[in-house]
């Protein structure tokens, strides 16, 4: 799949803010490939920890999943192997470690509770 760069500015909830060129997979293209059927509305990425966030369709397609930050390989602490982008979202609603990206017909209301429980099975 071909490499995207992404200038996009991560805002934390802790009132630090940064903004990196990203590097990685355009989810656009992604989902061109995967075809998403008829009724899809909303894109989910799940973490390897339990965490999750979904976005409208429209929205996932302006995102990417970085692999690499300044052109350098994503460390762990950063989200390595592959961590959403997604440009105007808190930082809390940047996933890492993402290990699965679904398309869904409405956005997922559990991730709200995935902000407290992820990681809570050792992952």
């Amino acid at each position: 799949m071909p490499q995207s760069t992404l200038k996009a500015t991560i805002d934390c909830t802790g009132g630090w803010y940064s903004e990196q060129e990203w590097q990685g997979i355009a989810v656009a293209e992604l989902l061109a490939r995967a075809e998403p059927l008829a009724g899809a509305a909303y894109v989910r990425f799940r973490s390897v920890t339990g965490y999750r966030w979904s976005l409208p369709l429209e929205e996932a397609m302006q995102t990417i999943l970085a692999t690499a930050m300044a052109e350098e390989a994503l460390s762990h602490g950063h989200g390595a192997p592959l961590r959403l982008v997604a440009p105007g979202r808190r930082g809390f609603q940047w996933v890492k470690w993402v290990v699965a990206v679904d398309v869904l017909t409405a956005a997922d209301v559990g991730q709200w509770a995935a902000i407290f429980t992820s990681g809570l099975d050792g992952a």
